[in-house]
């Protein structure tokens, strides 16, 4: 009977102990997969730690808790005075914390001020705060081209300045950007080259850049403008040159304008004599055709006989009769003339 009783006691125990394992089995297994004990272990590791809860809060969230560590870990190792809670927020507002970090402790090395809320602000904004930390730490060199201007001896020139910005973090959000500060290194460019003769700036090109308050345009800017020279100076145009073929053109058109007017006057000389000349001939006409009613008249009235007329026919016959001789008579003498040079061109 007591044995009966011991076999009952032992297997009540090894079935308390079976049922205790398989609860720690089943609690270990909910922990591997709801606790991200790989991020707790390693932030615990490399003395970066972590609270298991705040891990397992961003696993809910469906964020990889090893993105917080890896940050926090980078914090710790470079020194950087950030807290675990504004990594969290960085991380959950969709940032990389990594760049935030790595941002500072560039900053940081660079002896640039860079609080975390800037640096949060920026990664979030453009998703690129260390490549903007690497802007303000690096210089940058911006090309302005095609400055045009015409100068105080009426050339037109282009002009290229160079300039080297360095970027104000503190300034980049709301700060103008590069196109501002080349709208206001055109505009005193612009202002500058009518002050000078080609020669002057082609001897010095500094002088288009010289005493140009750049500390302005930096004011309101995201950049400032460490120096600017002018790199390239070239002759678009000779105005001077256009002026006198202008001229030239116009006074060329002007005497072409006085040619055909005079010519224009001649002409109407011309049509003038010739109207004339037809008036002429038309009136003589008329004359001569009042002849024959004039004779007839003079002949009833008994101041002009028959006879009279008959002579004066007769008379008018005999002229133009010698004028036909006439005319004959030097159409010979043209054609004898004629005749000799080819007889004289033959003996030769």
């Amino acid at each position: 009977m007591n044995a009966f009783s011991m076999l009952g006691a032992f297997g009540a125990v090894e079935i308390t102990f079976t049922v205790i394992g398989a609860i720690l089995l089943i609690a270990i297994i909910l922990l591997l997969v709801i606790v991200p004990v790989k991020a707790y272990f390693t932030s615990l590791i490399s003395k970066a730690h972590i609270s298991m809860a705040k891990l397992t809060s961003l696993k809910n969230c469906k964020i990889d808790p090893m993105t917080l560590v890896e940050a926090y870990i980078l914090a710790k190792k470079s020194g950087v005075a950030i807290k675990v809670d504004e990594i969290e927020s960085v991380i959950l507002a969709g940032g990389n914390a990594k760049n935030v970090v790595s941002a500072m402790k560039l900053a940081k090395e660079a002896q640039i001020t860079l609080p975390f809320s800037l640096a949060s602000a920026l990664e979030i904004r453009t998703k690129d705060s260390l490549e903007i930390v690497k802007s303000a730490v690096e210089l940058a060199s911006q090309n302005v081209e095609n400055i045009k201007g015409i100068t105080k001896d009426n050339y037109e020139l282009t002009v290229e300045v160079n300039l080297i910005l360095k970027l104000q973090i503190h300034k980049y959000l709301f700060g103008l950007s590069t196109d501002k500060i080349k709208s206001f290194v055109i505009e005193n460019v612009i202002k500058k080259i009518p002050q000078f003769e080609k020669n002057q700036i082609f001897n010095d090109p500094q002088i288009l850049v010289r005493d140009i308050n750049f500390a302005e345009a930096s004011h309101d800017s995201a950049y400032i403008i460490q120096d600017a020279r002018v790199a390239n100076v070239s002759i678009v145009r000779d105005i001077n040159l256009e002026m006198e073929v202008k001229k030239a053109e116009k006074e060329r058109v002007y005497a072409q304008m006085q040619a055909d007017r005079m010519k224009n006057a001649e002409e109407m000389k011309e049509l003038r004599a010739r109207t004339q000349t037809e008036e002429t001939k038309a009136s003589l006409l008329e004359a001569e055709a009042q002849i024959p009613n004039a004779i007839s008249q003079a002949i009833k009235e008994g101041r002009f006989s028959v006879m009279d007329y008959y002579k004066l026919m007769n008379l008018q016959a005999d002229t133009a009769l010698r004028r036909s001789i006439i005319s004959n008579s030097d159409d010979d003498t043209d054609d004898s003339d004629s005749d000799d040079d080819d007889i004289f061109g033959d003996d030769e």
